[in-house]
């Protein structure tokens, strides 16, 4: 196959490139052949190889450097993207940085507060159990058998409302507990998932 039928072969094998790739890729083959002293007549094929192999290496190159092109394109985009956020951030500092601290010291009141709570819910409770061992405590020395029973099962109805209130308590603040564990995990697994 001479110069001129191997270039009109390479020429259909490339027709699915786009118009300049393939006008590229046969400039650069019509050069490679002249550079190279290949005369009209002589087989090219023997040290190119056929028509075909060649188009689809060039195919190959060709689909390799639009894809590297466009990495570089959404590279690009991306970096375009964090160094806008990056101005808007700086610029918004003023307003955003109040706004996190009033947001950082409600969130810290509001634990402080549930925290206190807990303590005080705790605290009644122990109280109120050390009310019912007093009152239990008052059928020792009451003077009739009737006043005894009722001291008794008196003091002993109060202590169990402070067991129960303690263990409500502490019951009601492992779940809170917990509930703001799976909160921070899926917070953490969408913003995983987002990068």
């Amino acid at each position: 196959m001479n110069k001129s039928e191997f270039l009109k072969a390479l020429s259909k094998q490339l027709k699915l490139l786009p118009k300049e790739d393939r006008e590229d890729a046969l400039t650069f083959y019509t050069e490679y052949l002249e550079d190279y002293g290949f005369s009209e007549n002589e087989d090219v094929t023997a040290k190119l190889g056929t028509p075909k192999e060649v188009a689809k290496n060039m195919i190959a190159e060709i689909t390799m450097k639009h894809i590297d092109s466009n990495e570089e394109k959404k590279s690009a985009k991306k970096t375009a993207t964090i160094v806008w956020i990056a101005i808007i951030s700086i610029f918004s500092l003023p307003i955003s940085l109040p706004i996190a601290l009033c947001l950082l010291i409600v969130v810290l009141a509001l634990f402080i507060s549930l925290l206190i709570l807990f303590i005080s819910l705790l605290g009644a409770g122990l109280v109120v159990m050390t009310a019912g061992a007093a009152v239990f405590a008052s059928g020792l020395i009451a003077p009739g058998i009737g006043q005894k029973l009722v001291c008794f099962g008196g003091g002993m109805v109060v202590i169990a409302i402070g067991l129960t209130l303690c263990f409500l308590t502490v019951l009601v603040y492992i779940l809170l507990i917990r509930l703001a564990v799976r909160i921070i995990k899926k917070s953490a697994e969408k913003k995983v998932k987002k990068a």
